[in-house]
């Protein structure tokens, strides 16, 4: 990996890192999660953070740059942790695909036939919060609709699909494909945590 490159994903990762409670195992983890699961990385595969983890372990030390995000942790306490992450990183290969991976929204045509499954009555935000990813916009005549194409960890390919009414909290959830619906739902409900509440099932 370009040296460039594995510093900018060193600096993805640590970003946020003043935010932590400590550096502990357990934080080691969460961030473990976070990047095998897709969130807040959504962009970034969980390899290219393998690799920039395993340079920087190599390297012995930070960029200083990258120390220098942190204004409550030495560069000495930054390294010992991606060590650690880099570790247990390692130790959870093979690395499930992540829980939500989104699709180019130029599929969206090919959604014309899809079958609406379900109503999702949570609001923009939370969709986003549990996905780890953005609504994409595509015309609906002189408006704007929000749409989110994903790819399931198991495999179904889904779409949300919002309103032009921005204050909207209904999205329906579309499946493409010949999948059985109520599978296909359990496996959404699943990965986004949402409450059974939450999911109107239409098919």
């Amino acid at each position: 990996m370009d040296p460039n490159e594995a510093r900018g994903r060193m600096n993805e990762l640590l970003y946020a890192i003043d935010s932590a409670p400590d550096l502990t195992d357990a934080t080691a983890a969460r961030l473990v999660d976070n990047m095998i699961e897709g969130r807040p990385f959504a962009s970034t595969p969980v390899a290219d953070f393998a690799a920039a983890l395993a340079q920087t372990v190599a390297a012995g030390a930070l960029h200083p740059q990258t120390a220098e995000m942190s204004r409550r942790f030495t560069e000495r306490d930054l390294f010992d942790f991606v060590t650690r992450v880099s570790a247990q990183l390692e130790a959870r290969r093979p690395w499930p695909p992540k829980k939500f991976t989104k699709l180019d929204i130029a599929q969206w045509p090919s959604f014309g036939t899809a079958t609406p499954i379900a109503q999702v009555n949570r609001p923009t935000h939370q969709i986003n919060g549990a996905t780890g990813l953005p609504f994409d916009e595509v015309p609906a005549g002189d408006a704007k609709l929000p749409v989110l194409i994903v790819q399931l960890r198991t495999g179904e390919v889904v779409a949300l699909m919002g309103s032009v009414d921005p204050r909207s909290t209904q999205f329906t959830l579309l499946l493409r494909g010949p999948e059985d619906p109520a599978s296909v739902l359990a496996h959404f409900r699943d990965l986004t945590g949402f409450r059974p509440e939450d999911i109107t099932p239409l098919a």
